[in-house]
């Protein structure tokens, strides 16, 4: 996934979704790049049987929280499990600049 920011904005919270969850293997393990660097120092991750990152064991830490408008924003999807996860959404919420 890639997309320029519409806006600037000082992120404070990250959230991923899907549906169908998947139900085994690794944990679904997404990074968020603004200009190929992660703005993420622990990643964010789905844990198995759960539809959202909001109840991860580990959750996801804001390294970089300034985006700016137009900046190359890029999500990856760093670890799959057993690969029926379907539909991913990206949630970037803050405020603006």
């Amino acid at each position: 996934i890639s997309f320029p920011m519409p806006f600037g904005m000082t992120l404070t919270e990250v959230m991923a979704a899907v549906d169908p969850p998947q139900a085994t293997g690794s944990i679904l393990t997404f990074d968020i790049n603004k200009a190929g660097v992660s703005i993420l120092s622990t990643k964010l991750t789905i844990d198995n049987t759960e539809e959202t990152s909001a109840t991860a064991a580990t959750p996801a830490v804001i390294s970089d929280a300034s985006l700016a408008k137009g900046a190359k924003m890029t999500v990856d999807v760093d670890q799959v499990g057993d690969g029926t996860a379907k539909g991913l959404k990206i949630y970037l919420s803050g405020f603006r600049t």
